[in-house]
C-alpha cells in the first residue's frame, strides 16, 4: 500500500536571501551602506526583511565608520555593505582603521559575476587583493554553497581573539544562485580565549609585589575589563597611564591616573615612566607615538605584557613575562595574589614630577586685536 504521507520539498533561496537570513539569525538589526548594481540582489532581499533596518550613508567610507560606531558601542560585529569597484575602494579607509583599532566589522561587497573576474569588467577591482593587508581575514565567494561556512566563519573570526574586520566579496551570480535554506548555520559564537599557565601568573604577581616603582600601562585590550583593571590599580597602588583607546579606564581625577603617555601625553607622565622599575602592560602595543625611541623607553624597567594577540608579544619590546590571554581572565587570577606594599616614596616622586611638569593650558585672549 502506498504511503499517504507527503514529502516536504526543501525551501530554496537565493544567495542574497541566504545572506540576509543569516544576518537575521545572527541578531543583526541594523546594516549600513550604499546600494549599487553588483550588490542589488542583497539589497532586494534586505528590503523584504522585517528585522533589519538599513541606514543609507552618503559615502561608503561613512558607512564603514557608522558600522565602527555601532560595533564599539554594542561590543559585537556590525555590518556595512557596498557595491564593487568604487563602492569597495571607498570603504578602504574605514576598514583599515577598524583593523588598527581592533573593531569587529563584517564588510559585504558585491562583485562582478565570477566568470568575469579578471576581465576588467565594468566596476571590477581586485577587492580580495586590496583587502588582504587591511582586514583580519577576507573571502571571495565563488560558489553559493560556500556561503554557510563563509558567513559563520566571518562572524566568529571578527569577534574572537583580537577583534577586527572581515571582508566578504560576493559575485553577483553567487547572489542570484540558489541554495537550500536548511543549510543556514546557527549563530556564530566567539571562540574561547587561549589558556595560560598558573606559573606565569605567579611570576607576574611576584614581580608586582617586589617592585618599588611600578607603572600600569593600559591599551584598548582592557575594554571589557574595567572593574578588574581598577581593582588591580587600587589594590597594588599602581600609577596608571593609558593610550587613547583606553582613556576612561581610570577617571582623569583618580589619584592614580597619569593620563595619556607619549607625544600626546603629559610631560610628567613620560618622565614618570622613565623612572619605573616595572611596567605592567595590559592590552596595549608599544606604539611609536606612545614610546618614542624603543631603546630609550623605560630603560630600567622589567616588563609584564598581557595581550590576546600573540603577535604583539615581543614585537617591539621584549617582555620578561609574556601572557597571551584575555585581560579579564588574567586579572581574575592575578588580583588575589597581589599585595598592597608601601610605596610612599614612589608616589611622592610621581607627585613631585607632576608638580614640576604641570599640564598648563594657556588662557585665551578673548579680545580682538584692533587694526591701526
Amino acid at each position: 500500500m502506498a504511503s499517504s504521507g507527503t514529502t516536504s520539498i526543501p525551501q530554496r533561496v537565493t544567495g542574497a536571501e541566504f545572506i540576509v537570513h543569516f544576518l537575521e539569525r545572527q541578531g543583526i538589526r541594523i546594516v549600513t551602506g550604499i546600494p549599487g548594481g553588483s550588490i542589488l540582489p542583497v539589497y532586494d532581499a534586505l528590503s523584504q526583511s522585517t528585522q533589519i533596518r538599513h541606514i543609507l550613508a552618503r559615502h561608503e567610507q561613512g558607512a564603514g565608520f557608522i558600522a565602527q560606531g555601532m560595533a564599539r558601542t554594542e561590543g559585537k560585529p556590525a555590518v556595512c555593505m557596498a557595491c564593487s569597484g568604487p563602492g569597495a575602494t571607498n570603504l578602504v579607509t574605514a576598514i583599515a582603521d577598524a583593523r588598527l583599532d581592533s573593531i569587529p566589522l563584517i564588510c559585504i561587497t558585491g562583485q562582478v559575476p565570477a566568470s568575469m573576474i579578471g576581465t576588467d569588467a565594468f566596476q571590477e577591482v581586485d577587492t580580495y587583493g586590496i583587502s588582504i593587508p587591511i582586514t583580519k581575514h577576507n573571502y571571495l565567494v565563488r560558489n553559493v554553497n560556500e556561503l554557510p561556512q563563509v558567513m559563520s566563519d566571518a562572524f566568529r573570526l571578527a569577534q574572537s581573539g583580537r577583534p577586527g574586520p572581515v571582508w566578504i566579496d560576493v559575485p553577483k551570480d553567487v547572489q542570484t544562485a540558489t541554495i537550500e535554506l536548511e543549510a543556514l548555520p546557527p549563530p556564530a559564537e566567539k571562540s574561547p580565549s587561549p589558556d595560560f599557565s598558573a606559573e606565569s601568573i605567579r611570576e607576574a604577581a611576584a614581580m608586582i609585589n617586589a617592585a618599588k616603582r611600578p607603572v600600569l600601562y593600559l591599551g584598548g585590550g582592557v575594554i571589557n575589563a574595567p572593574a578588574r583593571v581598577r581593582e588591580l590599580a587600587e589594590k597594588a597602588q599602581l600609577p596608571t597611564t593609558m593610550t587613547l583607546m583606553a582613556l576612561g579606564m581610570l577617571p582623569k581625577a583618580h589619584p592614580l591616573s597619569l593620563g595619556m603617555l607619549g607625544m600626546h601625553g603629559a610631560r610628567s607622565t613620560n618622565f614618570i615612566l622613565q623612572e619605573a622599575d616595572l611596567l605592567i602592560v595590559l592590552g596595549a602595543r608599544f606604539d611609536d607615538r606612545a614610546i618614542g625611541k624603543t631603546e630609550q623607553f623605560c630603560p630600567n624597567a622589567k616588563i609584564i605584557h598581557v595581550d590576546i594577540d600573540r603577535a604583539e608579544l615581543g614585537k617591539i619590546k621584549q617582555p620578561h613575562v609574556a601572557i597571551q590571554a584575555d585581560v579579564d581572565d588574567v586579572l581574575a587570577q592575578l588580583i588575589p595574589q597581589i599585595e598592597t606594599p608601601p610605596r610612599e616614596a614612589w608616589h611622592q616622586l610621581v607627585a613631585d614630577l607632576q608638580q614640576e611638569f604641570p599640564c598648563c593650558i594657556p588662557q585665551e585672549n578673548t579680545h580682538l586685536a584692533t587694526m591701526d
